[in-house]
């Protein structure tokens, strides 16, 4: 596979994975089954997604110039 390939996925999944475990992991989504109650936590769902920007723009800046 070519380099520029696994460059470009890594760049387009790296926020989406670090969304993913930053939601996974309990900072930002709880769902109580008794209650039917989904609560969202803003401030941590802002966190991961600030952590997902920055995880990209690191990648970006590694590989995404010349």
């Amino acid at each position: 596979m070519n380099s520029v390939f696994v460059r470009m996925a890594i760049y387009i999944l790296s926020p989406l994975l670090t969304m993913l475990a930053g939601l996974l992991g309990g900072w930002g989504i709880n769902y109580d089954a008794a209650t039917h109650v989904l609560s969202i936590n803003v401030e941590a769902v802002i966190a991961a997604a600030v952590a997902a920007a920055g995880l990209s723009g690191a990648v970006f800046a590694r590989w995404g110039v010349r």
